[in-house]
């Protein structure tokens, strides 16, 4: 049995993306039954991806079938109130996502003593780590919580919340991209493409799954594919609502950078910033296009905050919504032309201009 199959599919995902009856899936779903354009190709890559997540393997037994079988809890949530190890155990949250390995259920699980010593002792090494100021890999101290309300036990919990919602509203763009941001933290990143693709079909300017594709697609060595979804991120960034302003600058700041990253990767041959036609699809008008040109930033990779005044840039209207403290971009000390784009976005002349430059 492959390996994908072993990790599981929940067959209510692959129903409500393409609008299958559930009873018409196979109750054990495989990799070339995801639909989209990135699913089989990110599962090629899976140990290149998610590299910022602990691996924490450990034995569980299902409670619906009753075998047992190793899983990648992944991140562990642990109360940070004071209490009993036993009781804390029992309220520990598991990012990852995975399913039965025997029957592909998900979210009962049974917990051995050899298991629950070994919480204990990642809570304790974690908690001297926590007096020392500095971070465990695997446990960090609080409540994950989705809607400020529901505290998932496991990652599956966490799917089952927004798989619900989508059956109430299957057009939501916005439950979507959530539900890609659960994958992508449960270490399924092929899973989180299938859902920031079907956010992308409902919303082409889902400016959060434009990037968390592009950042995965990055991940993978896709870097054309990875550009033209961080160049729509930037692009759509003036429109987009889902944010507060500050954080989404943030965002575009972290798409800058990786843009920028690629940039040099492939020798300066794939643009950095939004083409005028994308920009024109993401509703720019002729005189906003022209504007994102008069502007000259002196960028460094290393020093994140000379990105802000570029980001500021395809915020548009979004940026007067930052604290007047906060802002990086003058307006007025605008220039003629500006660089970065000018080397990136530069378009070759036609043939015809050229003779007309020969003449």
């Amino acid at each position: 049995m492959e390996k994908y199959q072993r990790h599981g599919i929940n067959p209510l995902l692959i129903s409500i993306a393409t609008g299958q009856d559930v009873d018409h899936v196979s109750s054990r779903p495989t990799i070339a039954m995801l639909p989209g354009k990135y699913p089989k190709l990110i599962y090629k890559h899976l140990k290149t991806v998610n590299g910022e997540f602990p691996e924490t393997i450990s034995r569980l037994t299902c409670a619906q079938c009753g075998k047992g079988g190793d899983y990648d809890l992944g991140t562990l949530v642990v109360p940070a109130t004071v209490g009993e190890d036993e009781k804390k155990i029992e309220k520990i949250q598991a990012l990852g996502y995975f399913r039965c390995k025997h029957c592909n259920t998900a979210g009962e699980w049974i917990l051995s003593s050899r298991m629950r010593t070994m919480l204990a002792g990642k809570m304790v090494a974690a908690a001297v780590l926590n007096v020392k100021n500095k971070q465990s890999d695997e446990v960090i101290f609080g409540e994950a919580l989705i809607d400020n309300d529901f505290a998932p036990r496991w990652g599956s919990d966490a799917e089952s919340y927004f798989l619900q919602k989508l059956v109430e509203a299957p057009d939501n763009a916005y439950f979507w991209n959530r539900l890609g941001n659960t994958y992508y933290r449960g270490k399924r990143p092929e899973l989180a493409a299938v859902a920031h693709e079907q956010a992308l079909v409902k919303d082409m300017g889902q400016v959060e799954s434009h990037f968390s594709l592009g950042q995965i697609l990055f991940d993978c060595g896709e870097f054309e594919k990875a550009a033209e979804h961080l160049r729509q991120a930037v692009a759509f960034s003036h429109q987009y609502e889902h944010l507060p302003a500050y954080n989404l600058r943030e965002l575009i700041v972290g798409a800058l950078t990786i843009l920028f990253a690629i940039y040099n990767k492939s020798d300066r041959k794939i643009d950095m910033l939004p083409k005028p036609g994308e920009l024109e699809i993401a509703h720019f008008t002729k005189s906003e296009i022209a504007a994102t040109a008069k502007f000259d930033f002196d960028i460094d990779p290393n020093r994140r905050e000379t990105f802000y005044p570029l980001a500021e840039v395809y915020l548009g209207s979004r940026r007067i919504e930052l604290p007047p403290e906060k802002r990086s971009l003058l307006v007025r000390n605008s220039k003629a032309n500006w660089p970065v784009a000018s080397k990136v976005n530069k378009q070759k002349p036609s043939k015809k201009n050229k003779s007309r430059k020969k003449k």
